[in-house]
């Protein structure tokens, strides 16, 4: 339910002595020559206008004469309620108000004692937003029960029901969230929100509503809210508990506001919220020549439409943009949409993300996380414990389909709103917005520290490029990025933060990567390396650190890369896999398990450069007797059997190993203690026994140990392929 006093929207004013804005000064002056009768109509205009704050200046006038008055009390309220995010300021008024409802109350009469029958609902509002549900739910029933005239006005105060039934439910669970205040530098006694954090989680984004250092922006202030106009800032970390003092970005103008919203992964580009035309659009802005240009609207067509675009987000490799609007199309409301780029680097149309994510209500502050299938969100509506609620939802790889969103629970969300939520790279830390207990303002920003919400297969590049004179390195200076063996790659350029070098991308797995430096505007290339990433699952980073001799424009090299570079070009680590079969088991899954990751390694390999291969085999049966194969000296060789001929045909079907593969057989065997019998279930006994092992040799220049890998039937049974 929006914050609109509905009776007052039926009336109509026609007193032209009554315009709403008025600086203080006026307002002192009005209400030292003015009567009752033109005060209660003068704080009437003022809260039809949304003038909260100097309606709120008549309303403690008001009740110097009568403060047991229920209207003027109810008046004094629903401002407070409506200007300030600090809900329980308002209940005391509210609860003076709601002692005399009448639906029919006349506002414009300073006669009239009655408040009218919303008084009931911004009551349990203001319950609701802090957290006393039993006595919201109370209120927001007598509210209904006083049969308001618009339906959608109950429609809303059930929603409202609904949600406190979700926050008794969800709010008995108490997750292990560690949610910490950014402190007094961050965060002040005015608004701070919109945090958006570096991707290594060393800067800070957020805007601000705060008076400058150099008071710049004193005389700019908007006239509803008394607040200065929007700014964004910029901090360091310094530490892990410590932030440097905010810095304003230059761009920010004192008489306009301006909202960050997202960054680029190489923060070479910021993305920004402005509302020029009255229907609020994304801008963005570059960093070029050693500061950030005036903003522009975003370059992207179909972002920025005659709606509302209040946010957008940028995937860490910058394939995918994500950002909401309440465009005509969707499913009501604000909905989050994406938009992908193509191979020819023009974007796509925009995707509404379809009803698993929107609904009726609003979704907003969308942020995806570096995986690109992790989708944070906040939601006011039926699964929200009382305004916007952070949910996350996975993308499922093989349909593209977004698992049902699920509420993170509390106490990372509240009952009132909890939003723009963005992470680090491996997920674990998140920054949003929220209004609690204890903080500076009404709005300030928090750091979520947790231990479950991490990434779970992902592969990141990160690292720095540092001048051997400690200068900073030029801006023209830029990495290409190329995958050896990837099908249809794009080269990636990848620009340097401005501040210390840093640079930042995603990468896939069991994959071989070439890294160019260049300067002179990318004419000139001064650096390369490969690499590869490893092909087992789970979150890992590539951290090469660079120094640069910026006289020669040549890099600095350990001894031991010196060594690596002279000696070998490639490292080929050998890798064993051992499986154990149950009782007669004969056969490997090629599709699943540790076979399926020995044949990727062996064509990122092949396609890095290696010509030759060995698989040696062992297989081994135990003593527990077989019918089905005679004796277990069959079973054992059947099972070598089976693994080379399946190695064989593999190798045969893929070009880039055919001809490359030798096949040895070592040891074909039966062991293990001698079977008793009807011993059949002393499955540990014997089973260790039942066995094949495939070793492929590596080409080292050391004795690198072997990587051995271990599995069961039974493992394979409800493995993905």
């Amino acid at each position: 339910m929006k914050n609109t006093i509905y009776y007052f929207l039926l009336l109509i004013i026609s007193a032209s002595n009554l315009n709403a804005q008025m600086t203080n000064e006026q307002i002192d002056n009005f209400i030292k020559t003015t009567n009752s009768k033109e005060l209660v109509q003068k704080n009437t205009v003022l809260l039809m206008d949304g003038f909260f704050e100097q309606s709120i200046i008549i309303a403690e006038e008001l009740l110097k004469k009568e403060p047991k008055n229920p209207n003027f009390n109810y008046r004094k309220g629903f401002a407070i309620f409506s200007l300030s995010q600090d809900f329980s300021k308002a209940i005391p008024y509210l609860l003076i108000g709601k002692e005399k409802i009448n639906a029919n109350a006349d506002l414009m009469s300073h006669n009239e004692k009655s408040s009218p029958n919303d008084a009931l609902f911004y009551l349990a509002r203001s319950y609701h937003l802090t957290n006393n549900i039993s006595e919201a739910k109370k209120y927001y029933q007598a509210y209904i029960d006083t049969k308001p005239k618009n339906q959608d006005f109950i429609n809303d105060t059930q929603l409202m029901l609904t949600q406190c039934e979700n926050a008794e439910e969800i709010m008995e669970i108490t997750r292990s969230y560690e949610i910490i205040n950014l402190g007094s530098k961050i965060n002040s006694k005015y608004p701070d929100y919109t945090p958006v954090i570096s991707l290594d989680g060393s800067v800070l984004y957020f805007t601000s509503r705060r008076l400058r250092e150099d008071g710049s922006n004193k005389d700019y202030k908007e006239p509803y809210t008394n607040l200065y106009k929007e700014d964004i800032y910029r901090s360091d970390r310094i530490g892990i508990e410590t932030w440097a003092e905010p810095k304003i970005m230059e761009f920010s103008s004192p008489e306009r506001n301006e909202a960050i919203v997202a960054v680029s992964s190489d923060e070479r580009t910021l993305y920004v919220y402005k509302d020029d035309a009255g229907n609020g659009d994304i801008f963005e802005t570059e960093y070029k020549d050693s500061q950030f240009e005036n903003l522009v609207p975003i370059k992207i067509k179909g972002v920025n439409t005659n709606a509302w675009e209040p946010h957008i987000t940028s995937s860490a490799d910058g394939k995918y943009k994500y950002f909401s609007s309440d465009r005509d199309g969707g499913f009501g409301g604000r909905d989050i949409y994406r938009i992908t780029k193509l191979p020819n680097g023009e974007w796509s149309e925009p995707m509404n993300l379809g009803p698993t994510i929107n609904t009726e209500h609003d979704e907003d502050s969308p942020f995806i996380s570096i995986d690109n299938k992790t989708l944070y969100f906040s939601h006011n509506g039926e699964k929200s414990i009382g305004g916007f609620d952070v949910f996350v939802s996975v993308m499922s790889e093989e349909d593209q389909s977004w698992s049902d969103p699920i509420n993170l629970g509390y106490p990372l969300n509240s009952t009132g709103d909890d939003i723009y939520y963005t992470t680090t790279a491996d997920g674990l830390t998140g920054f949003y917005t929220s209004f609690r207990d204890g903080g500076y303002g009404e709005k300030d920003i928090y750091e979520v520290r947790n231990d479950y919400l991490g990434i779970k297969n992902a592969v990141v590049l990160t690292g720095k490029i540092a001048a051997l004179s400690g200068e900073d390195i030029p801006e023209d200076v830029i990495i290409t990025l190329s995958c050896i063996n990837c099908e249809n790659d794009i080269p990636k350029e990848i620009k340097l933060r401005e501040s210390d070098g840093s640079f930042f991308t995603t990468l896939e797995k069991c994959r071989e990567y070439e890294m160019k430096l260049h300067h002179n505007n990318g004419e000139t290339e001064f650096y390369s390396e490969r690499f590869k990433t490893e092909c087992v699952d789970g979150y890992n980073e590539i951290k090469p650190n660079i120094v640069v001799d910026l006289n020669t424009m040549s890099v600095e090299m350990d001894e031991e890369k010196k060594d690596d570079k002279e000696v070998i070009a490639y490292a080929y680590t050998p890798l064993q896999i051992k499986h154990y079969f149950s009782y007669n088991g004969n056969r490997l899954n090629p599709t699943a398990g540790n076979l399926k990751e020995l044949f990727n390694e062996m064509i990122l390999q092949a396609e890095s450069g290696r010509s030759d291969f060995i698989l040696t085999i062992n297989a081994s049966a135990s003593k527990v007797p077989t019918r089905t194969f005679k004796n277990n000296m069959n079973l054992a060789n059947k099972r070598a059997d089976n693994v080379i001929n399946l190695l064989k045909e593999f190798v045969d079907k893929n070009d880039v190993l055919k001809d490359k593969v030798q096949f040895e057989i070592n040891k074909i065997g039966v062991n293990g203690p001698t079977y008793v019998n009807g011993d059949y279930s002393n499955i540990d006994k014997y089973a260790p026994y039942q066995f094949v092992i495939i070793q492929l040799n590596g080409q080292t220049k050391d004795n690198t140990p072997i990587n051995i890998f271990k599995s069961k039937d039974d493992e394979l049974k409800n493995m993905p392929n």
